[in-house]
Order: C-alpha cells, then structure tokens, then sequence
C-alpha cells in the first residue's frame, strides 16, 4: 500500500518541488497540496497517512492549528528550528517529526517513510544534541522516580523511542515480537501519563528521564 501525502505550503516553487521529488518515489502517493487556512479541511477530506507542512504556512507558532492536524494524521513539520524547546513544545502537541529547511531530499524520504511506519519522532540534529545535553544540568525527582517506575525492559523500549525507532525496528533490536513491543509501549505511555509516543520522548527528554534512565540501570547492574 503506498504511503497518501498531504503537502501544506503557501509557496509556489518549494510545492513544485516538493511534486516532482515525492512523484518520483514508487511507494508514495501525492494526494494534493493545500494551504494552512485549509488544512483541516483537506485532512479530513483526503484522509491522507502523513501531512508535510512546510513553514511559513503554519510554523511553531500555529499551536492550536498543528495540535488539530496531529490529531486527524501524522505531521511532519519542515521549519527553522528556534531552539531546542521549540521543538520539543511542537512533539508534545503531536507533531511527528521536526525537519530544518536545508535538509537533503534523501532525508525527507526517509523521515517520511519512518514516520509512516510509526516511528516516535525526528528532530534536527543540533535540538536533538542540545535535549541530549539538557538533562546532565540536573535530574528532577519526577524523571528519577519515572525511571524508577519502569521496568528494565521498559526502559530499554523507551531509549529506542527516544532514537526514533518504529515497533518493527524496536522489536528486531530486542528479539521480541510486534505483540510484545506494543504491550510495552502501552505500559511506558501509562506510567510516563502521555497519549502517544512522541509525547514521550518529548518529555524523556525535557524532564532529564533519559539521564535518569541511565543511572537506574547503573544502580539496577550493581545491586546484581
């Protein structure tokens, strides 16, 4: 079954381009292009499995605007990345994956495809380095006892959502089945009170649970 695209953007000459590069891969289907005033609209219509929204027709900005597309599809969001945070606020809205202007068409394939396969999210490399950083500044007592709460293998699930694997990359990586890997992300999203797994990561990384995640599994190879 081929991938059904939506594309938002306000510009002539990045839409064209945005054709002729998606036209080209057999397995994605272009289901029409649409500006940010109508995007809701032309979800519901076209149904479509992702919606790539190039800025500036909605951006970080537009809060509300993504936070109603991320619940109708799968968004992936093509802007200058501010900071970090920005990125952060734009997954747990919902939003899939952060993607800067300048990068390559290869890239924007793959994320594409990732995404629709169901992986957590993607940023740009740099946010993802700075999130990586943040939580050495300090561990709160909620990601400790988030960390706490997970079971090792639960864990293990939850730094593979943080690189953005989908249940398929996951369940190879730790020789289990798609049952399984579901079951376990199920319990992470309970335990962590989020709905959906980019959320997830989102505040993994915000609340220094990954850090957190590290030093419980420390603590959990020594008592052993």
């Amino acid at each position: 079954m081929k991938i059904r695209v939506l594309v938002c953007c306000d510009e002539s000459i990045m839409s064209a381009a945005m054709r002729a590069l998606l036209d080209q891969q057999p397995d994605i289907e272009v289901m029409g292009f649409t500006t940010g005033r109508e995007s809701a609209a032309a979800v519901a219509e076209l149904a479509p499995h992702v919606m790539i929204v190039v800025a500036p027709a909605l951006g970080f900005e537009d809060k509300s605007e993504l936070a109603e597309l991320a619940a109708l599809t799968k968004i992936i969001l093509i802007t200058k990345a501010e900071s970090a945070h920005r990125s952060v606020e734009a997954l747990c809205i919902g939003v899939r994956a952060v993607l800067a202007p300048d990068s390559s068409a290869d890239d924007l394939i793959h994320v594409l495809r990732t995404v629709s396969a169901g992986a957590t999210m993607v940023m740009p490399a740099a946010a993802r380095r700075t999130l990586e950083r943040l939580p050495q500044q300090g561990m709160s007592r909620r990601s400790a006892r988030m960390a706490a709460d997970l079971t090792p293998r639960e864990s293990e699930v939850m730094v593979l959502l943080a690189q953005g694997k989908s249940n398929a990359e996951v369940a190879e990586k730790l020789s289990v089945s798609m049952a399984t890997v579901r079951s376990h992300v199920h319990h992470v999203l309970r335990k962590l009170g989020v709905g959906t797994r980019a959320q997830a990561v989102a505040i993994a990384y915000e609340t220094g649970l990954m850090a957190a995640i590290g030093r419980t599994a420390e603590f959990r190879g020594q008592e052993g």
